[in-house]
């Protein structure tokens, strides 16, 4: 997959899912409608210059992630974090059932 398009519809729908954030928020946060966002994933659109940094900011990644063939560090340690805060959440939730019970 070394097409630029599949690999920034790859890589933004990534980044978003790690963060946990919806397309709806991701078009919010960039000033641009829920079905660009979801074409863009899908390949069937290639936002312009402008909405990729936006883009970029909004995922609070460099542009160049965007368009990584491998994976990049950031997106690795974006999912650890969220696989550590799930797991420190279970913990928490089942300390809080015991307590309260």
């Amino acid at each position: 997959m070394n097409d630029c398009r599949l690999l920034l519809a790859k890589n933004m729908k990534k980044y978003r899912e790690i963060q946990g954030i919806s397309q709806i928020a991701l078009a919010e946060k960039i000033g641009c409608s829920i079905t660009f966002i979801g074409n863009i994933e899908i390949n069937r659109r290639f936002p312009s210059a402008d909405n990729i940094n936006r883009l970029a900011k909004a995922l609070n990644v460099d542009v160049a992630d965007l368009f990584a063939k491998q994976e990049p560090e950031s997106m690795k340690k974006m999912a650890s974090k969220k696989e550590f805060k799930g797991r420190l959440e279970k913990s928490l939730n089942k300390a809080i059932d015991e307590l309260f019970g």
